[in-house]
Order: structure tokens, then sequence, then C-alpha cells
């Protein structure tokens, strides 16, 4: 039997948009071996069937190995499903791993990337949640996806903020103008530089100046309730970045102090989870159990 893990991820860290992502210790954990038959065990009904995403990712990896056969998978999750925190690649990634890992390795890391990349349409989460750490992808001209990893400063702190409901990918997506203009443009691309540059070196200043996106975020803060009185909740006693993760509805919250808040809190009638993360340099990995 192999076990693999995988982490949760925040998408875009503001100007970032489809291209920056960080991995959290948030992680999901699949126990997986060989079947006659394909058996999903503890996972809920709604996911327990053909469309389920580590299934499908399992299939789409053994289908570029050149195999096929079935698997029995046991699901221990935690990463919040429809959350902006990587969900969706938080399966798919593991389950290609998982194809990889049962047929002697056959693919390697840069190939998991690809497919990954490829079934879930982009890289800003795959990236971190496969090779951890703070990533920057981009896609090349022959369609393929590059991405680099990048140190993050342990001067940081990290917080998501969890509300109880769920924000639609797609909706989010139809939020966004059709169009920018050349400033948000010229905006957002020296902001996404010093985002990186910031994180790595603990400058906090910067971070703060640096993660005021133009281009999503101003679109997506309607679709997330309470998402002003949670910023400034955030803020009360240090003053942060307070980014809406991917699309939502999760919000990160950065500081450079170790701060205390409770573990929940009531805004508009919505009940918000705050937990204090810290970035997961591992990514997905397998062992032997």
């Amino acid at each position: 039997m192999i076990r693999i893990y995988s982490p949760a991820s925040s998408a875009n860290l503001g100007p970032g948009f489809d291209c920056l992502g960080i991995a959290f210790d948030i992680y999901n954990q699949f126990d997986v071996e060989l079947s006659e038959k394909d058996i999903l065990v503890n996972m809920e009904d709604r996911f327990n069937n053909e469309d389920n995403l580590f299934l499908k990712a399992y299939r789409f990896g053994c289908e570029a190995i050149g195999v096929q056969d079935h698997i029995k998978v046991t699901f221990d999750c935690h990463v919040p499903v429809s959350r902006g925190l990587g969900s969706s690649a938080a399966f798919i990634v593991p389950g290609i791993k998982a194809a990889s890992a049962l047929h002697n390795n056959a693919l390697s890391d840069d190939e998991i990337f690809q497919l990954a990349s490829k079934m879930e349409g982009h890289p800003d989460n795959i990236a971190p949640c496969f090779f951890g750490g703070l990533t920057a992808s981009m896609q090349q001209r022959d369609g393929t996806y590059l991405t680099t990893v990048y140190p993050v400063s342990p001067r940081y702190h990290f917080y998501v903020c969890i509300p109880d409901f769920e924000v639609d990918t797609k909706e989010a997506r139809r939020q966004l103008p059709d169009y920018y203009p050349r400033s948000t443009v010229v905006s957002n691309t020296s902001k996404a530089i010093f985002v990186i540059q910031s994180l790595q070196n603990g400058a906090m200043d910067w971070l703060i100046e640096a993660s005021q996106d133009k281009v999503h975020e101003p679109y997506r803060q309607p679709l997330i309730t309470g998402f002003n009185e949670m910023k400034a909740f955030m803020n009360q006693k240090k003053e942060g970045v307070f980014l809406i993760s991917g699309s939502g509805s999760t919000c990160l919250f950065i500081t450079d102090q170790d701060l205390i808040y409770p573990e929940q809190i009531t805004i508009d009638g919505h009940l918000w989870k705050i937990q204090k993360v810290r970035p997961s340099r591992s990514g997905t990995y397998a062992m032997e159990v």
C-alpha cells in the first residue's frame, strides 16, 4: 500500500493572477493499492462515484502510462472543498502521482506536473500543491508549463479565514472584465514581481503595497459576504495583507507578527474559521506503508 499526502494551496496572492501560488500545511491523505474494482473508502456520497476527481486523475495518469486497472483508495481529507484552497489540485496531483507510484514510478516529476496542469487547465494551484513552497508558473510557447519555486521568509505568519459558504469558481470568473486598461496591466505586473521579492526577503512594507490587486479582487469581493468586516477584524491587531485565496471564499491574512485570534467568528450571520498555517515545503509526496 502507498500513502500519498497533498497540501492545500492559495493561488494569485493578490496581483499574481493565475500564476502565483503557495502551499500550506493542510493535507489530504490517500492510502492507495491496486484492486479488482474501483473502491472509494471514507468518501462522502456526492463524490463516491465515477466522477470522483482523484479517480479521474488516476485514470488520466494510467492512460499516459499505457495501463488500465482499478484502485482502492481510502480518503482522509482536510482541504476544504470549493473554498479557494486548491481542493481540486489536492485531488488531481495525488491521483496522477498514485498512477505513477503503483506502476514503478513510470512518470517523471515534470510529466506528473504537466498532466495535472493539463487536467486542471492552469498551474497556479497545481504547482504549489505538487512542488511545495511559493511558486510562479507560466505557459510556454509549445503549450507546456514552466514553474519555479521560491523560499518564503520565516518572518511571515499566515492565517486562512474560511467561511461557511462557497464561491462558485465559474461565477467568480464571470465577474471579471474581458479587457483591462494598459495602466492596470502595468500595475499588476510590477506588483506581482514585488510580491515574490517581499515574500522572500520579509519586507512587510513592500508586501502591503505590492498586494493591492486591480485585476480580480475588486470584482470578486462582492461575492464574499462580510469580506470588508473580516478584513477589518484581522487587521485590528496588526496591519497585514488580507487577500482572496484563489477565487474564494477563503481569505488569506499575512502579517509579520505571531498573533492570537479566536478559532471562529460570526460575521453577517456566517461563521468564519480562523486557522494559522505554515508554508508546506514538501508539496505532494508518497511513501510505502
